[in-house]
């Protein structure tokens, strides 16, 4: 069959679909994909048969430019037997509806949200329950995969294929180094706490790298002065994937890099907020490499403190 996933989201979002995308090439389907501009280069050309971008609309909180979506519903129009809609996002329901596509399994939350999952239940042929409060949920990977199954496109559990995961990323031919990596991010400074305080925890931290978006360069830099250790910029996506795939272990927040990481097998140290923490733990941890989950500090934690918390939990995770 022809298949559509629909998951146009954060780079996080978009690895969770991953071991479902290879469990359906696996069954002879062929892929395409709506993807956005956070999501579209992490993946190997060879995986989607057809990719289709949606673009923010800058004007909405949710929602895609008129243009994105009406380029996107003329080319799936006809061109799928079924589409797996993994996002929550009202466009991600609406392309394959407008777009005709016969078959539309998507999630809806009962009556949780009695008019949310009426529309979302209108816009699909098939649903499947996903809670919608701050509840224990299965990990992310396995409710996508749920939908798979639903369709009956898919059976048994999501796969932990972490060599064809590595291909789909082009990753596959790298060596993983000696050194360890921060995903230096602005989602890496703790709420109410400032670079400095940062820096400081980071010294803890044996010969380590900082890896840094170029947009971000600023903030890494400033850390990196607190700190003392080498700043690792990047620009382009397949850079920042084969920086993380090299590293001996990744320090990061829970966030699109963890996911990486978890998906190319490089040991994790994941950051988690304390709030809601233990759920996210468990929906959110990465999928298919070791891992250490840290909360964050709380409100009087000294920096030297954390900092040692995250020493411990790196010298744990390279030695799993």
């Amino acid at each position: 069959m022809r298949v559509l996933l629909v998951r146009m989201d954060g780079i996080g979002d978009a690895l969770a679909m991953l071991p479902l995308a290879l469990a359906l090439r696996e069954q002879g389907h062929e892929l395409g994909a709506v993807l956005s501009a956070r999501n579209r280069d992490l993946f190997a050309a060879t995986l989607f048969a057809r990719t289709h971008i949606l673009i923010p609309d800058a004007a909405r909180r949710h929602g895609s430019t008129r243009e994105s979506f009406e380029r996107a519903r003329a080319e799936i129009a006809g061109a799928y037997d079924a589409a797996l809609i993994l996002s929550e996002e009202p466009d991600a329901y609406r392309l394959p509806a407008l777009a005709a596509v016969r078959v539309r399994v998507g999630f809806w939350h009962a009556l949780e949200k009695p008019f949310k999952s009426l529309w979302q239940r209108w816009r699909s042929t098939r649903v499947v329950y996903r809670p919608a409060a701050w509840v224990d949920q299965p990990h992310e990977v396995e409710q996508l995969y749920a939908l798979g199954v639903a369709a009956g496109l898919v059976s048994g559990a999501p796969p932990h294929d972490l060599a064809r995961t590595r291909a789909a990323l082009r990753v596959d031919h790298v060596t993983r180094g000696d050194v360890a990596a921060v995903q230096a991010t602005r989602k890496l400074i703790p709420s109410g706490r400032d670079v400095a305080w940062m820096g400081r925890a980071l010294r803890a931290l044996p010969g380590v790298r900082l890896l840094v978006h170029q947009s971000e360069r600023d903030l890494g830099e400033a850390l990196a002065r607190v700190c003392g250790h080498p700043l690792d910029p990047f620009g382009a996506t397949p850079a920042w994937l084969r920086a993380i795939a090299t590293a001996r272990a990744l320090i990061a927040p829970d966030s699109g890099a963890a996911h990486v990481a978890g998906s190319v097998g490089t040991p994790v140290v994941d950051i988690f907020p304390r709030e809601h923490g233990e759920r996210l733990i468990r929906q959110w941890h990465p999928w298919n490499a070791p891992y250490q989950p840290v909360f964050q500090p709380d409100e009087s934690e000294p920096a030297d403190v954390y900092g040692e918390r995250l020493a411990a939990a790196l010298r744990t995770v390279c030695c799993i």
